[in-house]
């Protein structure tokens, strides 16, 4: 019979108190999450060790970036594949009005709160904590919501009940889980340098890299990003009334267009990865498959956005090309008789320098911001 694959799942409770009510609690969840995995997916054999962290007071309400980032840290630290982290704090939540949860499928860490969940009946207490933590790993796996399982939207906490992944579900988590059971890159030799580390780390899982990226729709992220949006509109407003940049657009050649989008672009989304510390996961030095995998989702997720933001771009400016008389765009480009096709050119020239100023104004951005963007999954 051939040896199961080692799935390491890390519960790390990140409350500064002693209170057995509090402890007792989590430690029986990561009792109860091993025994549930287990059951669902016999393929492997399901370790999750619980820590307790007297990180944050269990008074008020928390941000969940930091306490992904402790995650990460801890899921790093202690050779972890993916990381629950619990408080019993209030989550502070960005976009909706209140979550008990924040999945990341780029970090492989989920955050968790307690807060909401039955106290005084201890038995539907662990199936509501069962339950949002099966929905929050499920995310943190490529799972979209759907009409059955853990991956119902949970709009209340009180509606939480257990029910185990349909097997369409566990037949993509466990091609996933596959993939992450495997021998870890800076295991296999020492001997790497970075080009050849993130090419081994990419082709190790690109299926699920990729599914994050898409999972992210990073088509949407500049539209998400106020100070982004605001610079590359005011930049493409003032050079679509700009008769020198209508005529240098429309003499440009085809193959400098296409180098200078390809650049820009690449120059983009490095200004914005470098600019914000997006590569600064973890305190951890040395070669790490995890961090390189999330450093490449991030990126991933960045280029993709940054792809679609040249694309509305181009269209946009055809589009005003196209609606403007040809009279006045004759005068701006100093050519009598116009060929529409010009018009090509120049859109593709105002989308490249509007990809440059977007990312200009994509590292004026909050911090935490940005990050939200590219590390949650959904606040559930």
């Amino acid at each position: 019979m051939p040896q199961k694959h080692l799935v390491h799942l890390g519960w790390l409770l990140a409350a500064d108190t002693d209170k057995q009510s509090v402890v007792s609690v989590s430690e029986t969840a990561s009792e109860r999450l091993e025994e549930t995995l287990a059951q669902q997916f016999p393929h492997f054999h399901w370790r999750v060790d619980f820590v307790h962290r007297h990180r944050y007071a269990p008074k008020g309400s928390l941000s969940p970036l930091p306490l992904l980032e402790l995650g990460v840290q801890e899921k790093i630290a202690n050779h972890w594949d993916y990381v629950v982290v619990v408080v019993p704090n209030e989550l502070l939540a960005r976009e909706r009005v209140h979550t008990i949860g924040v999945p990341s499928s780029a970090l492989e860490t989920a955050v968790l709160s307690t807060a909401n969940l039955s106290r005084h009946d201890p038995a539907r207490q662990m199936e509501q904590l069962m339950m949002l933590t099966l929905h929050l790993l499920g995310h943190v796996w490529g799972i979209e919501h759907c009409d059955e399982g853990p991956m119902i939207p949970p709009e209340a906490p009180q509606k939480l009940c257990y029910e185990p992944f349909p097997p369409f579900q566990q037949n993509i988590i466990v091609d996933r889980l596959e993939e992450v059971a495997d021998q870890r890159l800076e295991e296999q030799t020492r001997q790497w340098n970075s080009a050849v580390f993130y090419w081994r780390a990419f082709w190790a899982d690109p299926k699920s890299i990729l599914i994050d990226i898409v999972g992210y729709a990073p088509w949407l992220l500049p539209f998400r990003m106020a100070r982004l949006t605001a610079a590359t509109a005011v930049s493409l407003l003032i050079l679509l009334l700009t008769a020198e940049a209508w005529e240098m657009g429309v003499n440009l050649s085809p193959s400098r267009l296409v180098l200078g989008t390809v650049v820009a672009i690449i120059v983009a989304t490095g200004f914005i990865f470098a600019g914000k510390n997006l590569g600064q996961i973890s305190r951890e030095v040395g070669w790490r498959e995890q961090l390189t995998r999330t450093r490449l989702v991030v990126v991933g997720t960045i280029l993709s956005g940054m792809i679609s933001l040249w694309l509305v771009l181009f269209l946009f400016s055809l589009l005003v090309g196209w609606l403007l008389p040809e009279a006045i765009l004759s005068r701006w480009v100093q050519i009598n008789d116009l060929d529409r096709l010009m018009l090509f050119r120049h859109a593709a020239f105002m989308a490249m320098l509007g990809v440059l100023a977007g990312a200009l104004g994509g590292n004026l951005e909050e911090d935490g911001a940005i990050k939200a963007r590219l590390f949650f999954d959904e606040e559930t």
